[in-house]
């Protein structure tokens, strides 16, 4: 049975791992639940942490930004998107739609 739950918890995709996630959250509970990020930078005193989520297509693979914004080691905004910077003190995640 164990095993079995280790497996499903494998398969969840990115969006699943993140919809578990809440502001407050903190960096080390991040990694945990999501796994080493694909990027780690600092951007007007906020950590980004950003993950690709690589999924295989009938003719390619297609993909999907995760973001992680966290200010003084806690998560002040996440989810899918590339992060932009909205001023010069603040960062927006861009999901691209309109």
């Amino acid at each position: 049975m164990a095993t079995l739950a280790v497996v499903l918890a494998g398969c969840q995709g990115m969006g699943a791992k993140m919809a578990r996630l809440d502001v407050g959250t903190g960096r080390d509970e991040v990694i945990d639940r999501l796994g080493r990020p694909d990027s780690d930078r600092t951007m007007v005193g906020y950590e980004v942490l950003s993950w690709i989520d690589r999924r295989p297509s009938r003719f390619s693979f297609s993909h999907q930004d995760y973001t992680v914004v966290l200010k003084d080691g806690k998560v002040t905004q996440f989810g899918p998107g590339l992060i932009r910077r909205d001023g010069k003190t603040s960062l927006q995640i861009e999901t691209g739609d309109p």
